[in-house]
């Protein structure tokens, strides 16, 4: 018998969206323009990006703290101009191809040639005047409509709440009962949870608010169907399976 069947016997799957986890990271560098690239052409729902700021105040798409480069050198995001950080190829142990870090303007303008959802994570605590500045690029290069915001901060979420309440928000949480799940229902707040935080209760509560449920980092096709059975909006993977 199946994994499949064994799951829907027990009940119904869900039909979740897929978002590509830093693009399509399974096969290249997550977070690059190749990355981003190869998961637009794909059947996934949306792209998932993380935006950190770099000391001349230049938005790029990084998950860590710091660049490391295919020199073996490093350098942190914050301390360093975007063009110190572009002037290298970054460590590349998917394809022979050399990759450099991705301007956040990049990013949207992949999203939007391949019609995808652009999700953007805020890595930092960003203040209104941040903001309001990443929102002008979205403005810019994209559409407001066609983004998700998501955080583990929940004040960077509230401030974009206050200064567009059109725009898509997930508060990410990677904790079992997490206290600020009941501020999300109280703010209207839709949530990105960790896999192992993921139960039908928890999609319940949400649903039964009208708000969604994403979860994160599905890249086994068992746990995929796992989620589904808990009831999940959105997939956020590294790699793509369709239902």
């Amino acid at each position: 018998m199946s994994n499949k069947t064994i799951l829907s016997r027990i009940g119904p799957l869900s039909d979740p969206k897929y978002i590509a986890h830093q693009g399509y990271s399974d096969r290249y560098v997550g977070n690059t323009a190749a990355s981003f690239r190869a998961a637009a052409e794909m059947a996934f729902y949306g792209i998932e990006t993380d935006v950190r700021e770099t000391a001349d105040g230049v938005f790029v798409c990084q998950h860590n703290e710091s660049a490391r480069f295919a020199d073996g050198g490093e350098r942190t995001i914050s301390a360093s101009t975007y063009a110190e950080l572009a002037e290298k190829p970054l460590r590349n142990n998917k394809t022979s191809d050399d990759v450099y870090i991705c301007l956040f303007e990049e990013y949207l303008r992949i999203c939007k040639s391949g019609g995808k959802v652009a999700v953007i994570e805020l890595k930092e605590t960003f203040n209104a005047e941040k903001l309001e500045r990443l929102l002008r690029i979205v403005d810019e290069q994209y559409d407001r409509t066609k983004i998700t915001v998501i955080s583990f901060y929940m004040e960077p979420l509230l401030r974009v709440r206050q200064m567009d309440p059109s725009v898509a928000i997930q508060y990410l949480s990677e904790t079992i009962g997490d206290p600020n799940f009941e501020k999300c229902l109280t703010e209207g707040f839709s949530i990105d949870v960790r896999q192992p935080v993921l139960t039908k209760q928890l999609t319940s509560t949400f649903h039964s608010h009208g708000l969604e449920v994403n979860v994160w980092t599905v890249n086994k096709k068992f746990d995929r169907l796992v989620v589904r059975h808990k009831q999940a909006d959105y997939v956020t993977s590294n790699l793509f399976y369709g239902n």
